[in-house]
């Protein structure tokens, strides 16, 4: 037995299992009756494009191995495994990363992940930095301890108006239903 008969069916099993739970947290967020706001122009646009550029060359290489196994006759079901499947399921996993960020009435989506409004215990707006572009640092509880990220905005920009706005009404209704207990 070799290291890949091993090491491909763990990494399908992982794979699978945050394709699951990605697909599971998306449905309960839906009956949760969410709704879109805002998407951010700025925020995260290198990742977007860089994870974007990754899913072209999954792919690309996928389809190059499968034709060269194809012309050699050397296809047999690992092979195809490790060839289609694996790809697919990589595909998969960086789909969110390409997703715009987005503001909705639960909270912020980055990534992948939901900061919930009842979750956020401050945002700070950061000095415009030397490309006019303005930082809205969001400091967030996370498994017990306090994380920050950060919301990129060019300076001037509506969006960060709205997102301001948005951010002060939805964050002042989840506290009021905190404290009276619903």
């Amino acid at each position: 037995m070799n290291a890949t008969q091993i090491i491909y069916p763990l990494i399908f099993i992982f794979a699978v299992y945050f394709v699951f739970s990605n697909f599971k947290k998306t449905l309960k967020q839906k009956k949760e009756n969410m709704k879109p706001l805002l998407y951010l122009d700025r925020d995260d646009k290198a990742r977007h494009n860089i994870s974007a550029i990754v899913i072209i060359l999954v792919v690309a290489l996928a389809v190059f191995l499968i034709s060269g196994a194809i012309r050699t006759n050397s296809l047999n079901l690992e092979g195809l495994f490790t060839m289609v499947l694996l790809p697919l399921l990589m595909v998969f996993l960086y789909i969110p990363l390409t997703k715009k960020t987005m503001i909705s009435t639960l909270g912020i989506h980055k990534r992948g992940a939901l900061i919930r409004w009842e979750e956020i215990k401050g945002i700070n707006y950061l000095k415009p930095n030397d490309k006019n572009q303005v930082k809205a640092k969001i400091i967030y509880a996370f498994a017990g301890r306090d994380t920050t990220m950060e919301l990129t905005f060019n300076k001037g920009d509506s969006q960060f108006d709205i997102f301001k706005e948005t951010a002060k009404e939805y964050r002042n209704i989840k506290k009021k239903e905190k404290k009276s207990g619903k």
